[in-house]
């Protein structure tokens, strides 16, 4: 009672003591802060100031630009004596919402300190601003004093601002560049803009992505719709990529129009939890993107060899802008690759025409813009020096999102390009069978005498054609060459990865009987000095870090899977597996599927071979390759499943291997339902701590013996259709 009345005591003097205070902030001080500092660019300070007349309902507003100030005048509503002392002059306040009634505008502004960016361009500043049946107000300022007064004008609403003794000079060039910049930075046709430098002809700031046409500026175009409340994406393409020949290959309208919606809870699951997934997808927001995609100049040949429509297109000179509402983020208004684009293009350097690799679009082929919103996507934080937004997890989830649209009409663009190519290899097979003339000629060039005018013509013709195969199987193999550096980069991660296991292998292999009798060793010691029944009786064996036995058999059951494992990685690397060839693909699988069951005892096998005996032309390690990915994926699927049956069936055929394998487990991810195939592409998991190189590992090695894959089936367990020539 005593300390409770001592600490209502204490409240009552601390309320009579306690004074009210506030910062003193220099003006000059907080000028160089929030101005010069805080625009890095003088376009960046300019547009700024644009955003308060867009804020203020503006239909017309004027940029004025001279060697000694800069004038910005609009037709907004303005401001009055309240407006400028208890709004303008307080520092970080901001009293707009998020939509004016009036006009429907998504307001821009929110922190209260855009009006430095006067500070940015010039040390001296003057405002002259007039609100509807208000009086007219002039304030002025050097940034160390302020100054206000009311004055008489002639226009009805509206504010005028000029910038003096200022801190750049422009010349022409900062001009066009400034032009440029609003150009990619405003999207909004609500306010006009104008541009006057000096005496020159007013220039009409437009919108970079405003009057677009198919078949001039772009050849497709990607929209991406994302639901935050159904963590849905919606990926849409319209293309006119192709010309009327590409029906002869794959859908006319497949060719021209594609459309899918993916669930990105499933898809983006692998990198995050199940609960942070969810979290950070619904509370994202909704956004939209629009994407153009164009190819620059290309050759004739390829144009025609491709069935492109167009052939260089002018694309215009922007990459991919942020807009928040109608007003781009600051630094990321299309000059700056944010969503790094160059970097993914590296990382899969194929090109669209590789059977195997995953083709990413290139920088300079794709433009477009992201669009946010202001209140609906609240948690995409600006960062407080305007260089971007904060990278936080909404950023990264928010920049996965956009990766795996564009990645969806990739993988379309590259359906149709391999469809092309395999056309056309077919096609060139048939034409090798038919060059009989050149054929004739290279045997016994003495026959050229011999030939009719008409028959030179045709070996002529025939030359011609293969000088023009070598110029393009060039360029093939210039792509393949970047791609294969890719494909040989993992693989060195992978055996080097092998040899330091199996470093530790050759050192454990010496140490095997110890590994192998030391549970029975034990035993045997602990029963001849007397201990083991002891150890067995329930006093000991009741708690279960003390129990003894239990401790022993488990250590056991890790010392078996050990040697099971020893005997696996000596096995994978000896010489012999690389050298000689198989005689019997029924024998090789039977000593692949021995050794899973030694580590695996919940597996069965089902095996069903039909084949003559003869030499193939692979060695072992070319179906070890192809099984112990297929096996080690079904085992890494299903877990928890009692009993995992899995089923291989392998038809020969003369040099075709026909090979299907299934298990009875749970099958695909929902995620790959509408597309089965993208299983096989580079890092494709639907595991939280899967790599996604198993699967394309097989595909890698069936191309590279002429095989493919034929069919991946998600219903009933897990089951695909192989093909292999040997």
């Amino acid at each position: 009672m005593i300390l409770q009345n001592y600490y209502y005591s204490f409240l009552v003097y601390w309320s009579d003591w306690v004074e009210n205070l506030k910062f003193t902030i220099e003006d000059r001080e907080i000028a160089e802060l929030l101005g010069r500092q805080n625009f890095s660019t003088k376009e960046s300070a300019i547009f700024e100031l644009l955003k308060n007349s867009y804020d203020a309902g503006a239909k017309t507003c004027d940029i004025y630009i001279n060697n000694d100030h800069i004038k910005i005048i609009d037709n907004g509503n303005g401001m009055n004596e309240l407006d400028i002392k208890q709004s303008w002059m307080h520092v970080g306040k901001s009293n707009k919402g998020y939509k004016d009634k009036n006009n429907n505008r998504i307001l821009t502004g929110s922190k209260g300190v855009g009006r430095f960016a006067l500070a940015r361009l010039g040390n001296k500043a003057k405002i002259i601003s007039k609100k509807e049946n208000n009086i007219p107000v002039h304030w002025e300022t050097d940034w160390i004093t302020s100054g206000f007064k009311e004055l008489t004008v002639e226009f009805k609403t509206g504010t005028y601002i000029e910038i003096t003794d200022l801190r750049d000079k422009w010349r022409l060039k900062d001009i066009e560049n400034l032009k440029a910049f609003l150009n990619r930075a405003y999207k909004s046709g609500d306010m006009k803009v104008f541009v006057h430098f000096n005496e020159d002809k007013p220039f009409q700031i437009q919108s970079i992505f405003k009057d677009l046409n198919m078949g001039v500026n772009y050849s497709s175009k990607i929209l991406l719709n994302y639901d935050s409340e159904k963590m849905e994406l919606t990926v849409t393409t319209e293309s006119d990529e192709f010309n009327q020949e590409i029906g002869k290959i794959v859908d006319s309208n497949f060719a021209k129009h594609y459309k899918e919606t993916f669930s990105m809870e499933n898809e983006l699951k692998s990198a995050k939890s199940s609960e942070d997934s969810h979290f950070y997808l619904t509370q994202l927001g909704d956004f939209s993107a629009e994407f153009y995609f164009y190819l620059e100049k290309q050759t004739n040949d390829i144009a025609k060899k491709f069935m492109y429509k167009y052939n260089g297109l002018l694309g215009i000179d922007t990459n991919i802008a942020l807009y928040r509402n109608e007003f781009s983020i600051s630094s990321l208004e299309g000059k700056k690759d944010w969503l790094e684009i160059a970097s993914r293009a590296r990382k899969s350097p194929a090109a669209a025409t590789h059977l195997s690799g995953s083709w990413r679009v290139r920088l300079n082929q794709i433009y477009g813009f992201v669009t946010i919103d202001k209140v609906t996507n609240d948690n995409l934080k600006d960062i407080a020096n305007r260089q971007g937004l904060e990278e936080d997890e909404f950023y990264y989830s928010f920049v996965e999102i956009i990766h795996f649209g564009i990645s969806r009409f990739e993988k379309y663009r590259q359906s149709i390009i391999r469809k092309i190519v395999e056309k056309q290899n077919t096609e060139n097979n048939k034409n090798k069978e038919e060059k009989k003339k050149l054929n004739e000629f290279l045997k016994k060039p003495s026959t050229v005498t011999k030939m009719s005018k008409q028959e030179i013509v045709s070996l002529v013709t025939e030359i011609k054609d293969i000088q023009r195969e070598a110029i393009e199987q060039s360029k093939v193999y210039k792509e393949s060459e970047q791609k294969h550096k890719y494909d040989v980069r993992i693989l060195n991660v992978l055996a080097t990865q092998g040899l330091r296991a199996s470093a530790i292998a050759h050192e454990l292999q010496n140490k095997r009987n110890a590994l192998s009798t030391g549970y029975q060793d034990i035993i045997s010691a602990l029963e001849e000095y007397g201990f083991w029944e002891e150890l067995n009786s329930d006093e000991c064996t009741r708690v279960a870090y003390k129990n003894v036995p239990k401790t022993l058999k488990n250590l056991e059951e890790i010392n078996l899977k050990l040697i099971a494992f020893l005997d696996l990685i000596l096995n994978k690397i000896e010489k012999n597996k690389f050298n000689s060839k198989i005689e019997s693909v029924e024998n090789v699988i039977i000593k692949i599927i021995d050794l899973w069951k030694q580590q695996y005892n919940w597996l069965d096998f089902n095996i069903q071979i039909s084949e003559m005996p003869r030499v193939y032309k692979f060695t072992d390690d070319v179906l070890e390759v192809i099984f112990d990915n297929l096996i080690l994926n079904s085992i890494q699927h299903n877990e928890l499943k009692d009993r995992l049956i899995i089923k291989i069936v392998a038809e020969v055929n003369e040099d075709l291997i026909s090979l299907k394998y299934s298990d009875n487990g749970r099958g695909l991810n929902r995620k790959y339902k509408n597309d089965p195939g993208r299983i096989l592409d580079v890092h494709e998991t639907s595991r939280e701590d899967g790599h996604g190189l198993g699967m394309w590992i097989v595909n890698n090695t069936l191309h590279m013996y002429g095989g493919k894959v034929i069919g991946i089936y998600g219903e009933n367990g897990f089951n695909i259709d192989l093909s292999l020539k040997g």
